[in-house]
């Protein structure tokens, strides 16, 4: 009997393509301040003068197309709306053209649930998701409906074979990425057609800004009794089928086969703080697994790396750290070190899968196929993190010695150990930090 295949997903924080690395980009959404303050930037670094849509990935592009899936916090809206939302100290936007940038790494999924999606009001979301979907790039948290912003994208895995947009800006009418997601005539972001083989569902949301917590079109969670039942309802099949106008009961699977993979990506904490809350945080990581059947939880927002947990031979990110962006650096919190974040899936062997005991997943599947047929679920087998720095508005691959790159693997060796998991001592043979999943 064959061995079991094996799919590489990539996972990355802050995404943030607008301000003044929309404004490096030839096209741009028009603001005069910021172009004469990038304009300045460039007259002393020229070569920034040919950034182009590969430009933000830098070094790390080789990783994003070797992927089977790749996913991201996009942490700004895409559109060229002028009214930004009210009395916010930071509003971010990029021009719809720059989802090339998108398109040339190969993103299949985009969480929009975040503290600026809405930047430029709902005009500027409502933009932000039929830019998305003339790009065939899955996304959830926000959207033009309440259904949407709460229910999940839907990705492939093998990824979908599509054509690949050129470098050149070759136009290319159907997609690169696994999802689902299809050209109907509303632009449904819900799926068009079965997956093949896997089915991978990814939720999303954020506990923050709370004023946005009355935008029925955004996916906002708090830590209240109400939201953990609302949770349950959304992501489970077993749960009744009671709903609310804020949601409740929308997406669910009741009367679909469950997914191979379930996927939570989740905008939350404060910024700046090494240890994800107690009583809140990690209340909320473990009962999204332990009652909402999540495999892989997908924390964002802290600005910098947090620590990661094995739960249950489940994986919670609890803080990506920013990938790319114009900010400000933060010496103490080094907000500019980030990483690509590779959970290594493998299907599923049934009764002699290597853990000794089923997962929720692969319980659920065991009744649908056998090993290789579809329906199978898919196991974590590991962790690999390959530390960045962005530089220059590009994210950066570090090498082994780079000490940077020592300062990432001991921070996050420390803070996963505060936590009760362990990092692997060795180092990958690409110089990746590496957690193992399973046994």
């Amino acid at each position: 009997m064959s061995n079991p295949r094996i799919f590489h997903l990539n996972f990355v924080g802050d995404v943030m393509l607008g301000r003044l690395v929309d404004q490096l980009f030839p096209q741009h959404v028009d603001n005069p301040s910021e172009s004469r303050l990038v304009a300045s930037f460039v007259s002393r670094n020229p070569h920034l003068r040919n950034y182009s849509p590969a430009s933000p990935w830098g070094s790390t592009l080789p990783l994003f197309h070797a992927a089977d899936l790749n996913l991201i916090n996009l942490e700004t809206s895409v559109t060229v709306h002028n009214v930004p939302w009210p009395h916010k100290a930071f509003n971010y936007r990029m021009h719809p053209a720059n989802v090339a940038a998108l398109k040339e790494a190969r993103i299949d999924y985009a969480s929009l649930a975040n503290n600026h999606t809405l930047d430029f009001s709902t005009e500027g979301l409502i933009e932000t998701v039929w830019t998305l979907r003339k790009a065939r790039i899955a996304f959830a948290g926000a959207g033009e409906t309440t259904d949407e912003a709460f229910r999940p994208a839907v990705l492939c895995l093998p990824r979908r074979q599509f054509r690949h947009s050129a470098s050149n800006g070759e136009r290319d009418q159907t997609s690169a990425q696994g999802a689902t997601t299809g050209h109907s005539s509303k632009y449904s972001n819900s799926s068009v057609g079965e997956c093949p083989e896997h089915t991978i569902h990814v939720y999303s949301a954020a506990d923050h800004p709370r004023d946005w917590a009355s935008v029925p079109t955004f996916h906002f969670v708090d830590y209240t009794a109400k939201t953990f039942r609302r949770l349950k309802s959304l992501l489970t099949p077993s749960s009744s089928s009671s709903s609310s106008s804020s949601g409740e009961g929308k997406g669910k699977e009741n009367e679909k086969a469950p997914p191979s993979l379930k996927i939570f990506s989740v905008h939350w904490g404060p910024n700046y703080a090494w240890h994800p809350h107690g009583s809140t945080i990690r209340s909320l990581a473990h009962f999204l697994i332990d009652e909402c059947g999540v495999d892989i939880v997908h924390g964002h927002s802290s600005h910098h790396i947090q620590g990661v947990e094995r739960y249950k031979n489940k994986l919670i990110i609890y803080g990506c750290g920013d990938f790319v962006d114009d900010y400000a650096l933060n010496k103490e919190f080094r907000n500019d070190l980030g990483a690509v974040w590779r959970v290594v899936v493998r299907e599923g062997e049934g009764e002699s899968s290597s853990s000794g005991s089923h997962s929720f997943v692969s319980r659920l599947h065991d009744s649908r196929g056998k090993k290789g047929e579809k329906g199978t679920g898919l196991e974590l087998v590991r962790l690999e993190i390959f530390p960045t720095r962005c530089d220059q508005f590009q994210a950066m691959l570090l090498d082994r010695e780079d000490r940077d790159h020592v300062w990432v693997r001991e921070k996050i060796t420390t803070l996963s150990a505060d936590l009760g998991t362990k990092v692997r001592q060795e180092l990958g043979e690409e110089g990746q930090i590496v957690v193992d999943l399973e046994g």
